[in-house]
């Protein structure tokens, strides 16, 4: 890819997590801002389309286990009205953070990632965790690249591409 600005909007702390992970070096991502919002359940406020660079890209990262798309159409609806020349992309968790985990590692449980018996305890170490051991963690149980947002989101989800391969560095894929 070009040298384009990055902007991605993810859905909670351990999406945010884990994006500033892959983009640590050598970076596995394009680099660029991340910040929590969850554009499935929220509205981008008009402040924050503004903030957008002409020419950059807007990359969301949502789950899908929850069949509700409202928000998420209006907010690409918007995004590509309001934002001149900024390229959407989307990325959907298919169903969510725990299944893309147990997906694209050596784990059958997410929790198995911290060695914690809930996801909740899970999410909570992982969110404590420095970017760098976050990543040597993912590393330790075999993170596959390739498998991480791969699997086609629920029909639901099907006016959306699955574009993670747009943000992927070189041949990290």
């Amino acid at each position: 890819m070009e040298n384009r600005k990055c902007f991605y909007l993810v859905e909670g702390e351990c999406e945010e997590k884990l994006l500033k992970a892959l983009k640590g070096q050598p970076s596995l991502i394009n680099p660029g801002s991340v910040k929590k919002f969850n554009v499935v359940q929220n509205e981008i406020p008009a402040s924050k389309l503004m903030s957008f660079d002409p020419g950059s890209r807007v990359v969301l990262v949502f789950d899908t286990d929850k069949e509700v798309t409202e928000h998420l159409k209006k907010n690409i609806e918007r995004l590509k009205k309001v934002c001149s020349k900024v390229e959407v992309l989307t990325i959907a968790q298919v169903l969510n953070f725990e299944d893309e985990m147990v997906r694209s590692t050596d784990v059958s449980k997410a929790q198995e990632l911290t060695k914690s018996n809930t996801v909740y305890d899970m999410k909570r170490v992982i969110n404590r965790m420095k970017d760098t051991d976050f990543r040597q963690t993912l590393k330790r149980h075999k993170f596959d690249l390739s498998k991480l947002w791969s699997k086609k989101p629920p029909k639901a989800f099907s006016f959306i591409k699955q574009q993670a391969g747009e943000i992927i560095v070189g041949d990290a894929r």
